[in-house]
């Protein structure tokens, strides 16, 4: 088996996906569809903040090289493990089953839950043009992907916001959202016959997972390796945890789900049940994690809420003195130079006066006190540079969750019928 070939044969298929002319259409208009995402996420970052904390130019550069550097990494292990497919993989069907999922739930776009009903049905009635085993090995490499991009890149630039719960108490979170344009190789089964062109070796356990081969031409099976692009969507709020903790959190229990839907789908390539084993697991499990996702959120006490002696800090703007002065989210401002902060009224009142040296005394969530001190003699200092957690919502964007466009059909139609 020669690796290194495998290796620069799965390498040059991931650029082809990019820089050939003609060919990198697809990949063009998943970095438009990202821009416009990014650029809407901008625009609320923008008036949260009053600036950006990072560039758009920046923001799009890192999810071009995450998803670059995670399609590489994950078409390599692909290739040389032999996970391959047929022509006609079933991803056409996914996408419209997605969308009209979509009216019914939101979070019923991803290929979880349509993967598995196409998969169902397909199993019912016999469908052979749908292969399921490869649909659900699409589906957990994707969702592999997502994992490491969400553990890697899926914290940064959440955006402070505000959210009324259930209770109707008013806690400070944060949402993150994320995209990344996803070129991969995926290894085709393409026929038999004499092959042409570049001939790479494999060991005759290769491909490990495989569609279905006539046994006796299994010497003339032609694989090669074909460019694909997708795009990778990540969404999530917590009042919670850290951004950093919830991404963590997330990555790691979808990682798990990831890994145990590759096993059953590799597993159902060699065992006809398992076929519905991994049909069922891909949807049911997906919403068994979401569903205790929001409840780990719901039972966990919030970290942003409002203080009772001082001022809870949910976030700083960029290059400000609180940033500097490395005051964390979390944090509660107790007092400045010895005057004490109860409210957002008390640190108004306090920068109205022109101040060249300050010492703020914080309470971190660990419960110890500490005390930071910043400076600037020339300009002086008008403003401490935090974004914080009010007892009444103070202008902030606010949280809510979404109705499908058929429940909020329903919702409007019969408030309608009841008037």
């Amino acid at each position: 088996m020669d690796i290194l070939a495998m290796i620069k044969l799965t390498i040059s298929t991931v650029a082809y996906n990019i820089i050939m002319p003609g060919n990198n259409t697809a990949y063009i208009i998943l970095l438009l569809i990202t821009y416009t995402q990014y650029r809407r996420i901008a625009a609320l970052e923008e008036t949260v903040y009053g600036k950006l904390k990072t560039s758009l130019k920046n923001i799009m550069a890192r999810s071009i090289l995450s998803g670059l550097i995670a399609g590489v990494a994950v078409s390599i292990p692909m290739t040389l493990m032999g996970i391959s497919f047929s022509q006609n993989v079933g991803i056409m069907y996914l996408i419209p089953i997605s969308i009209l999922l979509m009216f019914i739930e939101p979070r019923f776009l991803c290929f979880s839950y349509s993967g598995g009903l196409l998969s169902i049905i397909s199993l019912i009635f016999g469908f052979k043009w749908i292969n399921v085993t490869e649909v659900m090995l699409l589906v957990a490499i994707l969702h592999l992907l997502e994992s490491v991009l969400i553990y890697i890149d899926g914290h940064k630039d959440a955006i402070a916001v505000l959210c009324r719960r259930k209770d109707g108490s008013l806690v400070g979170g944060y949402t993150m959202q994320h995209f990344w344009p996803i070129p991969i190789a995926l290894i085709i089964f393409m026929g038999y016959g004499p092959a042409s062109g570049e001939v790479i070796s494999t060991p005759n356990w290769w491909p490990l997972v495989r569609p279905y081969i006539n046994p006796s031409l299994i010497n003339k099976a032609i694989f090669t390796a074909m460019p694909v692009c997708a795009i990778l969507g990540y969404s999530e709020f917590t009042s919670s945890y850290t951004p950093e903790e919830k991404c963590k959190n997330s990555a790691y229990k979808l990682g798990i789900f990831s890994i145990a839907l590759l096993l059953l789908s590799i597993i159902s390539s060699y065992i006809y049940a398992f076929k519905f084993v991994a049909a069922i697991f891909a949807p049911a499990a997906h919403e068994f994690l979401i569903q205790h996702q929001k409840k780990l959120e719901a039972e966990r006490k919030p970290i942003f809420c409002p203080a009772s002696d001082g001022v809870k800090v949910l976030d700083t703007i960029p290059k400000s003195p609180a940033e500097q002065m490395k005051i964390r989210p979390g944090d509660t401002i107790l007092s400045i130079n010895n005057k004490p902060m109860l409210d957002e009224n008390n640190l108004d009142e306090f920068f109205k006066e022109f101040v060249t040296y300050i010492w703020v005394e914080i309470r971190g969530r660990d419960g110890k006190v500490r005390t930071e001190e910043f400076k600037n003699f020339q300009d002086g200092i008008d403003e401490l540079g935090i974004i914080s957690v009010p007892r009444d919502i103070d202008g902030l964007p606010t949280v809510k969750e979404q109705d499908s466009f058929l429940k909020g059909f329903l919702k409007k139609h019969f408030k309608r019928r009841l008037h």
